[in-house]
């Protein structure tokens, strides 16, 4: 039997996984490893979006290690525990840079060749350059509110082009707004507190934003993935539509997508579902037949008769 770790054991138990580690010179970032008891040669690799934490996949990292996976994951460089103990300048926060991170990790904490990586939002694009660098190694790939398969452009013109002194000012705003935009489960927003949701200081933040190029990422570059591929997508994502999320699905050939009933922060939205088709995606073989499941758009109201 699964040994079951719960919820309350992991939230004691973080900080005793946690190590700061140079990842890279000048780069310092808090890695969580655990392996679980019954440890079953596998090991998930979590990359969280920008802004945000590794513990926004805690539902998952709980579920997960009680599946017998050993799970490896950090905070990204300047996000959560991973303070930015340097004069922060622009180039350190381009995709480039954290790009170099995510391999470096992998590379570090790599075992065998029996990886899955597992990237919510801006980490599904880390994922897909370490699934794409490191092929040999990676089994499985699980992307969640990733949108399509389009070259990552910086946000020039957008809310982060404002001075970083006036995004400041703006700050308790911005949280509001994002917050409201995250979430589908008027629930499950209000047990996220706003530091977090966003664990990052504003003014990095707007360079994180601004530094989101990557021009290879593109359609060539996507269709060659060549592991089994899982997409999940809120229906209700207000960052991510749904057009661009079945593009992907098409341009990867081993690819499923799952739409659920969420918002874009589906980790911690639609927990539950995601830990369900998640275990079931690394347990069972891809019916690559099926690319499509739908199963939760047209989900009858409580209390309606068939």
């Amino acid at each position: 039997m699964p040994h079951k770790v719960s919820p309350e054991h992991l939230d004691e138990d973080f900080s005793r996984h946690e190590k700061l580690v140079e990842i890279r010179k000048r780069r310092n970032v808090v890695v969580f490893e655990r392996s679980p008891e019954n440890y079953n040669s596998t090991t998930l690799f979590f990359y969280h979006g920008a802004g945000g934490t590794y513990k926004h996949f805690k539902s998952q990292i709980t579920h997960l290690l009680g599946q017998g996976y050993r799970v490896v994951t950090c905070d990204m460089f300047a996000h959560g525990k991973s303070r930015c103990r340097v004069r922060p300048e622009n180039y350190m926060f381009t995709f480039e840079q954290y790009c170099y991170d995510a391999l470096k990790l992998f590379d570090r904490y790599c075992l065998n060749d029996q990886n899955i990586l597992i990237g919510h939002s801006y980490g599904t694009s880390l994922c897909t350059l370490v699934c794409n660098e490191r092929k040999c190694r990676v089994k499985k790939l699980v992307l969640l509110s990733g949108g399509g398969p389009y070259a990552l452009a910086p946000e020039n013109y957008s809310l982060f082009s404002l001075p970083a002194s006036l995004l400041s000012c703006f700050k308790p705003l911005i949280l509001k707004v994002f917050k409201e935009a995250c979430f589908h489960s008027p629930v499950k927003k209000s047990s996220v507190s706003n530091s977090e949701l966003l664990s990052i200081e504003i003014e990095n933040l707007r360079q994180v934003m601004r530094g989101q190029k990557w021009d290879e990422g593109d359609e060539a570059y996507h269709a060659l993935i060549s592991c089994p591929v899982l997409l999940l997508v809120g229906r209700h994502d207000k960052f991510i539509p749904l057009a661009d999320e079945m593009t992907m699905n098409l341009v990867i050939s081993q690819s499923v997508l799952h739409i659920l009933e969420g918002g874009h922060m589906l980790p911690i939205d639609c927990a539950d579902e995601v830990n369900e088709i998640i275990t079931s995606f690394l347990t069972n073989d891809l019916d690559v037949h099926c690319k499509l499941h739908t199963r939760t758009i047209f989900k009858k109201p409580k209390g309606e008769v068939t």
